[in-house]
């Protein structure tokens, strides 16, 4: 893996912002709720390394802060996917039939509107917060994960050793667990950076329109939010966080790429 640029270079841009969160949980500048009077829209300096906000607080700080919402909901979500969208989606291929129908009509009507209307809706009704922002960004992403994962087990579950187990008399967990999921890991890896990478993207988006994660967290997509106003007088305030964001996102997007690349072996050795 480490001979994979793709994946080496999302690494190293991942784990900055790991290192970032984490720091954030013991230390930082200044508290992000902290108001300096008189101190707003100043630009930076030794005091303030990223400036401050229109209120007077820390940049730096809660950007760090910010770190660790994108970061959890990303893995959460990612995590979330993966237990629900991909058991599904690997029991739905093995059983077929009428369970298999029903799961795929449920899957195509979650997946009628776009990821973000849907999130959107989800949230309108629920309330913003940062439990409904998981709840709704995970629903978005659970279709994906099954239909992939679904395919995977189509394919697999119609090859030799799954017969063979089957005519030994396996039973169906010892073949879903032992033999049907282990050759579906490699869609289910790529798959959840990815699911991650639209989980920040998407709640960033939910923060921008005011139905994210609420005040006081510091959630990027909010800060962009609150920062739009003043792109031309503080044009930081958009940026750094903006920043922030394409990058988190694009080190995930290299990750799956890099997995993609080693985990196939017909990829392998491309990059």
């Amino acid at each position: 893996m480490m001979k994979n640029k793709s994946f080496v270079i999302g690494m190293v841009l991942f784990l900055f912002f790991v290192i970032m969160a984490a720091i954030s949980l013991v230390w930082t500048p200044y508290s992000y709720q902290e108001v300096f009077e008189g101190a707003a829209l100043l630009k930076p300096s030794a005091r303030f390394l990223l400036g401050t906000d229109d209120l007077g607080r820390d940049l730096l700080s809660r950007l760090m802060v910010g770190a660790q919402l994108s970061l959890g909901i990303g893995v959460l979500v990612g995590g979330f996917s993966v237990v629900i969208g991909a058991s599904l989606g690997i029991i739905s291929a093995y059983y077929g039939k009428k369970f298999d129908q029903t799961m795929v009509q449920i899957m195509s009507a979650i997946q009628a509107l776009p990821s973000l209307l849907l999130a959107l809706f989800v949230v309108a009704i629920l309330g913003p917060g940062i439990f409904n922002t998981i709840l709704s960004v995970t629903l978005v992403s659970i279709p994906v994960m099954f239909r992939l994962v679904r395919s995977a087990g189509l394919v697999e579950g119609s090859k030799d050793y799954i017969v063979a187990a089957k005519a030994v008399g396996a039973s169906d967990y010892r073949i879903i667990k032992s033999h049907l999921f282990p050759n579906c890991i490699t869609p289910i890896l790529v798959q959840s950076a990815v699911c991650c990478s639209e989980a920040i993207l998407n709640t960033a988006a939910l923060g921008f329109l005011g139905l994210g994660i609420p005040a006081p967290y510091p959630e990027w997509g909010t800060m962009l939010s609150d920062s739009k106003n003043l792109i031309e007088t503080a044009p930081q305030l958009m940026t750094i966080p903006g920043l922030c964001l394409l990058l988190l996102i694009l080190s995930t997007q290299l990750i799956s790429d890099g997995l993609r690349d080693q985990l196939d072996p017909k990829l392998r050795g491309r990059s």
